[in-house]
């Protein structure tokens, strides 16, 4: 978690090592729990450069990375091989296709979450498994550059951050960054008749998920939310 934190700390000028030590790191635990992977057909949502595809191919997978942004997916590089440019709330696969889909940071960035988790209900096979992860709105970096304005809400925090300081970066608020919160999340995913909940927690500190119990105190402190799931048989 040390070496995480240090490479996260240089995460905006160079964020190949950040996010391959995580892939690397996530994709293990997801062995562990759901493996093994191999052979397993495996959906990365939100893909970007494929950094989560190399870690599961790296294990084995069969693993299919979808993005709706070519920029996004060539941000490295050339873009992963096999990928499929699609909207993750409206994918092109047939219903009950995948054992395991993979979804890290999207749910922030783009501006239908019933619609994603819809999809991870409708691709996934019985008894497969959803990963969904999420920097929530209130969480210390859920305004991505704009923070710490977007402790003032998703209406004045973006809009006296760009008063001040002009659009930011990246992720602006409303085309690429929306507020997305702990507790109507899990409402949502559990609404769902096909999706039961196996676990919520903290992505970077699983010990504390009874932080994801406390209404208020989850949105703040949860930082990056994670909900596993299965499809009901």
């Amino acid at each position: 978690m040390r070496e995480l934190f240090r490479l996260w700390q240089n995460e905006k000028t160079d964020p190949a090592p950040f996010y391959t030590e995580l892939a690397k790191d996530t994709i293990a635990d997801l062995d562990r729990r759901y493996g093994p992977l191999r052979g397993q057909r495996i959906a990365d949502l939100g893909c970007g450069p494929g950094f989560y595809t190399f870690a599961f191919r790296a294990f084995g997978a069969d693993c299919v990375p979808v993005d709706a942004s070519e920029e996004e997916l060539r941000l490295a590089g050339d873009p992963p091989e096999g990928y499929v440019l699609a909207d993750a709330a409206d994918l092109p696969f047939e219903d009950a296709s995948f054992d395991g889909v993979f979804c890290s940071n999207l749910l922030e960035h783009a501006p239908d979450t019933e619609g994603i988790v819809r999809e991870i209900e409708r691709i996934l096979r019985p008894g497969g498994w959803g990963y969904i992860s999420w920097t929530n709105w209130y969480s210390p970096w859920g305004g991505h550059d704009m923070t710490p304005y977007h402790f003032l809400g998703p209406e004045r925090g973006p809009r006296l951050y760009e008063k001040r300081h002009g659009p930011p970066r990246k992720n602006r608020y409303g085309e690429a960054l929306f507020a997305v919160h702990v507790g109507p999340t899990i409402r949502l995913v559990r609404s769902r008749p096909g999706l039961r909940i196996e676990r919520i927690e903290p992505r970077y500190w699983p010990w504390a998920r009874v932080i994801t119990q406390i209404p208020g105190v989850r949105e703040v402190l949860t930082w990056n939310c994670v909900i596993r799931v299965r499809k009901r048989g």
